[in-house]
């Protein structure tokens, strides 16, 4: 495993929120990023699982020294979070 990136968490973050927004797989301008050692924290409300799973990939990309805790939600577009189904 390589040791993860000396450069400052906040620019870590910063390139990593510009990488959402520019990758056109994901172009998403409101997720929440946080960066600790070897952790990177994704909060914030997407409009499908897709979405959802491709941001985590795109971080992957980028950082893949870090594990990735995608704690972005899926709401539809009525603002409601989707209720996963079961079975």
């Amino acid at each position: 495993m390589t040791a993860p990136s000396s450069r400052p968490d906040h620019y870590l973050m910063q390139h990593v929120r510009e990488a959402l927004a520019n990758d056109p797989r994901v172009s998403e301008l409101h997720v929440e990023v946080t960066i600790t050692t070897d952790r990177v924290f994704l909060t914030g409300a997407v409009p499908s699982e897709e979405r959802r799973e491709v941001i985590a990939a795109v971080v992957r990309e980028l950082l893949p020294e870090h594990q990735v805790s995608n704690h972005v939600t899926v709401e539809s577009i009525s603002g409601a979070p989707e209720v996963e189904r079961l079975g």
